[in-house]
């Protein structure tokens, strides 16, 4: 019932904020242009080949590799942006405000407070992916995609925008204020994403481990349209230990 009663409350609190819908608008704008820059290239391309009579090459363009594809990998991008602004406020707020007290008082319990606000943050995260349905929808009027590798790369998607709202819940705890929180996270979400180039550079055994942690190599397989296991692990794990941190954190100013 405690966690119902905080998903709520941070549910109704995202659209209070006049930050939710910025957020909003700049993810769907982005992703509508990386698309139509994609879709444009495309296009440019099959004409290209079908003016020079090169039929051939122009039925050896695929759609789902030269436009879903980097779809997915621009979107996963912009949640190095979106997400912070998402995650900021989740619990800074409440210290600012000086309500985390009165949260803390009440008969519910730590956990339920932290996975209330977290459910609360993904929910708001399934809205913006949602905004976005409508470009794989004009490739479905217009060509012939492949329907499972849309669906595994809004898997992958909201798999590792999950994974990041963990971690900036996590950071919203710890940190004083909510630019702060924000900071916290971008500084995370870029090295989860610049980890894959420095095991390139490094190579051996340290660098198959960066390779592990870096958030891009779990997510290539689902925007490639595949799902394999360790790869679904590995995001869970990452929830659930960032869930934990967090918890621990707000149990800690408990007794202080």
């Amino acid at each position: 019932m405690g966690l119902f009663t905080i998903w709520q409350k941070e549910w109704r609190q995202f659209f209070l904020s006049p930050v939710a819908y910025v957020v909003l608008v700049v993810f769907v704008a982005l992703a509508g242009f990386f698309f139509f820059d994609t879709f444009t290239y495309f296009v440019q391309m099959q004409s290209m080949y079908q003016m020079y009579q090169s039929p051939g090459m122009a039925e050896q363009m695929n759609v789902n590799d030269m436009i879903l594809t980097p779809l997915f990998h621009n979107l996963s991008v912009l949640l190095m942006l979106i997400v912070p602004l998402i995650t900021m406020r989740l619990y800074a707020e409440e210290k600012k405000n000086r309500t985390d007290e009165l949260l803390l008082t009440s008969p519910i319990s730590e956990a339920s407070i932290v996975w209330g606000k977290y459910l609360g943050a993904v929910s708001f995260y399934i809205v913006a992916l949602m905004l976005t349905f409508q470009f794989p929808a004009m490739l479905v009027k217009f060509a012939n995609p492949d329907p499972g590798k849309m669906a595994t790369g809004y898997l992958g998607l909201f798999l590792m925008g999950s994974s990041f709202l963990a971690f900036g819940l996590f950071a919203s705890t710890v940190a004083k204020t909510q630019i702060q929180a924000a900071l916290y996270t971008f500084f995370l979400l870029l090295v989860l994403w610049i980890l894959n180039w420095i095991s390139e550079s490094i190579g051996g055994a340290s660098g198959e481990i960066l390779k592990y942690l870096a958030m891009t190599t779990h997510f290539e397989g689902f925007a490639s349209g595949t799902i394999a296991l360790p790869d679904l692990i590995y995001f869970a794990s990452f929830i659930v230990f960032f869930i934990f941190l967090a918890t621990r954190a707000v149990e800690s100013t408990r007794w202080r």
